[in-house]
């Protein structure tokens, strides 16, 4: 009997790139949903937030990745149908000798976004708003670090934080049964060691309320309180401060206000930390 000869079939790059973009497209949807609805770095690190087993920083990288290799594929598609690409837009061009209105209006949307992002006009602004809703609404006492990324420190520093003795801390977590390799590791990598979250091993240490120099002790603008979402007309009306000499008085201390923006935002914009508004304002 004669053997037959098996043909291997050949893959289709052109159907293969499409259908890889199409599904990478909704791999970025659900990576940018997730990211949209994280919390904030300092609270996703310090309590080790997940969803679906991944992590902040997991979706991150996923949603970088899938960007970064459509963005080749998409390049490798515009290559690859060049010349029907060019034959279309000269065809088109030569039937009409003018700019499409298509093109028109998708070049005004493109310029009403970028317009609408950067004034903060609704409701491109409420979109941002939203995102900022969510995401801070994972904040509250229990999940607050002292100190924003504290998971960063090393053992030592973060006793420093706390206000805590080194001697205290390797005693109390020990006594848990918690494994510290060395005095210069870092809160994180602690939590890693031994499978738990920066967060934990902080309430493990009874270490409840912040005692850094940069926060305030019992104040009510204290951590968990929720201070960088409020607005500075907030602070004012409930300490009774008159808008134009609230201003003044900040002013005075070099920080400067634009307009009545949320705390955080006035604190970013002026390089400063939330609670060094309240301290200016002598709240503390």
């Amino acid at each position: 009997m004669e053997k037959r000869e098996v043909k291997k079939e050949k893959i289709n790059w052109r159907a293969f790139v499409a259908i890889y973009m199409g599904l990478s497209f909704i791999a970025m949807l659900i990576t940018g949903i997730m990211l949209y609805i994280a919390p904030v770095g300092r609270i996703a690190f310090w309590t080790n937030w997940k969803f679906l087993g991944l992590t902040k920083k997991e979706w991150e990288s996923l949603h970088i990745l899938f960007s970064f290799i459509w963005i080749v594929f998409a390049v490798y598609h515009i290559v690859f149908n060049w010349d029907a690409l060019i034959n279309y837009i000269r065809t088109k061009f030569n039937k009409t000798k003018k700019i499409r209105t298509e093109f028109v209006y998708a070049f005004l949307l493109i310029l009403l976004v970028f317009l609408g992002t950067y004034y903060k006009i609704p409701p491109f602004s409420t979109v941002i708003n939203l995102s900022d809703y969510v995401t801070e609404s994972w904040e509250s006492k229990e999940t607050e670090p002292p100190v924003p990324h504290a998971e960063r420190l090393t053992l030592n520093e973060f006793a420093k934080i706390v206000k805590i003795d080194e001697k205290t801390i390797y005693k109390t977590l020990k006594k848990n049964g918690l494994e510290i390799p060395s005095s210069q590791v870092t809160v994180q990598k602690l939590a890693e060691i031994n499978n738990t979250t920066p967060d934990k091993i902080y309430r493990l240490l009874e270490v409840n309320k912040a005692l850094s120099s940069d926060k305030i002790g019992n104040s009510k603008y204290g951590p968990g309180s929720g201070l960088g979402r409020k607005l500075l007309s907030e602070i004012f009306k409930e300490n009774n401060i008159e808008w134009n000499d609230g201003i003044k008085i900040l002013g005075e201390k070099g920080i400067q206000v634009k307009e009545d923006e949320k705390i955080k935002t006035i604190a970013e914009e002026n390089g400063i930390s939330p609670i060094k508004i309240i301290k200016a304002l002598n709240l503390n």
